[in-house]
């Protein structure tokens, strides 16, 4: 599926949901048709209640009590690794506003399908999506369960391009469980994404080092920021291509180039680069195609530490694609939940963390630190978030 594909076909979403909302808006009929359906559609938001929430099963103190003291070990952990990502850049972007500092990081750059991730990269992301939201509020669910807290209904949505599941825990319950019994329903969804992504980084970890093999240097194209002079350049080593060996010497990984050219770096010597040329290139990772092998010299100065060529890890032909595939799954199952985790434990008011800091503020009458700490946490994921945009567009 190529990138204007996708792209389409997400438009296509983004406009249905738009027609939805303003035939709801508009059209009595259809209110009520979609209200006895037990649709729900608000502004490109659709949720559908599938059905009311049955499941029982045994109440379990065991699994309550474990819940409740790595649930929030859990919270305290992750609220720690947010300030220890966001304050430091939070300060180095104030420097940079007072003429301090000319460095503007933003670790908060967020995922826009279409402009930060393109093509099968959105499906790999909406899978993780679907994957983490799924988890999370099926735990939120589960645990309200063994605490003793009804669950009315469960459904599945969609927010603009987004997959989200969720649940509807009885309010009247919830109100008057007690306040250790709401922390561990709050803490259950962020724990379980923290559990998704270490589980899917071990398995990630182990994939890799099944693709490993097949990895290739892919020679993406010149460094011409070097100038006319640059080694490659002179030479005019074709791109993109692949280095099967350099002098002999077997080149599979970025490793392999970096340690070589670094034996090299001062010497002045003559490299007969055996390469390959790719015919064709898909999802800028996997090679399937290469033209027959050839050689290429390149006359390296002792004065020249670089060749001038621009490198990149790349997969070859004979990769099972069912192994990729499933490698990029599992990356961006691994990103989406620890990001998940990590925004969600932030005391940021609509957050399951900022809920647990409000019920425990609420609890002990601590209402005013609550503000004060909430709200300067959105402040600062808003000035990250701000800078993120500013560096995309």
């Amino acid at each position: 599926m190529t990138s204007d594909t996708v792209l389409q076909v997400l438009l296509l979403i983004i406009v249905t949901e738009l027609t939805l909302y303003l035939l709801n808006i508009y059209s009595g009929r259809f209110s009520s048709l979609v209200k006895s359906k037990n649709i729900t559609i608000s502004f490109f938001t659709v949720m559908v209640d599938v059905s009311r929430f049955n499941l029982s099963f045994r109440r379990s103190s065991v699994v309550s009590k474990v819940v409740g003291f790595v649930g929030m070990l859990n919270i305290l952990i992750l609220i720690l690794i947010f300030y220890w990502i966001a304050l430091p850049s939070v300060i180095n972007i104030i420097k940079s506003l007072l003429g301090i500092s000319r460095v503007v990081e933003a670790p908060l750059v967020p995922v826009l399908p279409g402009i930060t991730i393109r093509g099968a990269t959105i499906l790999y992301f909406l899978v993780g999506v679907g994957v983490g939201i799924i988890v999370h509020e099926l735990s939120h669910a589960l645990v309200s369960l063994n605490e003793g807290i009804r669950v009315d209904s469960w459904g599945l949505g969609i927010f603009l391009v987004f997959p989200f599941a969720y649940v509807r825990i009885n309010d009247n319950d919830y109100n008057k469980a007690s306040l250790s019994s709401k922390v561990k329903v709050l803490s259950a969804g962020v724990l379980s994404n923290t559990v998704i992504a270490l589980l899917t980084l071990l398995l990630l970890n182990t994939a890799s080092v099944s693709i490993s093999q097949y990895s290739v240097v892919v020679i993406h194209e010149l460094d011409r920021s070097l100038g006319p002079q640059a080694p490659a350049i002179v030479a005019g080593l074709p791109t993109p291509s692949v280095i099967n060996d350099i002098n002999g010497t077997k080149i599979r990984t970025l490793n392999d180039l970096r340690n070589y050219l670094s034996s090299i770096a001062n010497e002045s010597t003559t490299l007969v680069i055996n390469i390959s040329r790719i015919k064709e290139l898909e999802d800028d990772v996997i090679i399937s195609d290469l033209y027959k092998p050839e050689v290429v010299v390149v006359n390296k100065p002792s004065n020249w530490s670089r060749l001038g060529i621009l490198v990149v890890e790349g997969l070859s032909p004979e990769t099972p694609k069912y192994l990729y595939y499933l490698g990029r799954v599992l990356y961006w199952t691994y990103l989406v939940n620890i990001s998940l985790a990590v925004f969600n434990a932030a005391p940021l008011i609509i957050t399951d963390g900022g809920r647990i800091i409000y019920e425990f503020s609420r609890k002990y009458g601590l209402t005013k630190i609550n503000n004060v700490i909430q709200w300067t946490t959105v402040v600062i994921t808003a000035i990250l978030l701000v800078t993120g945009f500013m560096i995309i567009i």
